[in-house]
């Protein structure tokens, strides 16, 4: 009796085991089949802003300026803005970034941490307010170069410091004790163990980053950008066209004369942040 008892028991405890296992199997198909439905969505967005405007794209689209009312020429003068723009804020707020999340990690300031907390979810338009009022103005930089580089070096800077904090507050404290233990300062265990050891972090938030500034255009039609510049830059004092202004003020202002010019800048722009996001998801993948 005993036996038939205890052979009934263990029938039922497989049967139990074996229909959560089922479960959970079932609940892992439908969130990845989910998971799939939603990333073909996002895909077919961006295949129906990026492919319109493919058609436009030719050597003088992206040589020349543009002419005649923004009916012809091309968006060489945004494009180079852009990318003017977008590499002097990431040289300003990757170096300042680092030495932020060095100091959250291993000085342990909450309120400098609060601090970055609240900064990484101000808009963008803020930034933008700020910085017409504190470069442009106080600082006399005028709408510039200079001044559109701070802020978007400013808005991306809470970003960079984050990731590095968490990366580096990953690591174990056993080696920051067992270098000090061999005699090792802290700026020798900060800058030639920590720092090299997250530099993969580093990169990768670098292009996620720059996929972000590149995208940004409230803050500098407020600090940086013309409706429409004549002439290239000559210096860092100088205004300048980017592809999301150009975009905006072509939407705002322009009908279908320039519709095709438009839908290129849009696809042009599109491709970009592809392209950074995935340089970016391929660093962490390597990271991992």
């Amino acid at each position: 009796m005993n036996e038939n008892t205890n052979f009934s028991q263990e029938v039922t405890k497989r049967a139990r085991k074996s229909n959560s296992v089922n479960k959970g199997m079932r609940s892992k198909v439908t969130l990845r089949v989910i998971t799939y439905i939603f990333a073909a969505l996002i895909l077919s967005l961006f295949l129906l802003a990026l492919i319109p405007g493919i058609r436009y794209w030719n050597l003088d689209f992206f040589t020349q300026a543009p002419s005649n009312g923004m009916t012809s020429g091309g968006i060489f003068p945004a494009l180079l803005g852009s990318i003017l723009l977008t590499l002097l804020s990431l040289a300003i707020a990757i170096p300042l970034g680092i030495l932020l999340g060095i100091v959250l990690s291993e000085y342990n300031l909450e309120y400098i941490r609060f601090v970055v907390t609240i900064l990484s979810g101000i808009p963008s338009v803020v930034y933008g307010l700020f910085g017409l009022g504190l470069f442009c103005i106080t600082l006399g930089m005028r709408t510039s170069i200079l001044a559109g580089a701070l802020t978007l070096a400013l808005m991306v800077l809470p970003v960079i410091s984050s990731s590095v904090y968490e990366t580096m507050h990953a690591i174990p404290r056993e080696l920051r004790e067992a270098a000090y233990a061999l005699g090792a300062r802290k700026s020798e265990v900060i800058f030639e163990m920590l720092v090299p050891s997250v530099k993969r972090s580093i990169l990768t938030v670098s292009f996620v980053a720059a996929g972000r500034a590149i995208g940004e255009t409230a803050p500098l039609i407020l600090t940086a950008a013309v409706f429409y510049a004549t002439n290239l830059p000559t210096s860092l004092l100088s205004p300048v066209m980017t592809l999301p202004t150009h975009l905006y003020f072509l939407s705002a202002s322009y009908g279908e004369s320039a519709r095709w010019m438009a839908q290129g800048t849009t696809s042009v722009l599109i491709l970009f942040v592809i392209v950074v996001y995935t340089i970016a998801f391929a660093f962490r993948r390597e990271r991992k």
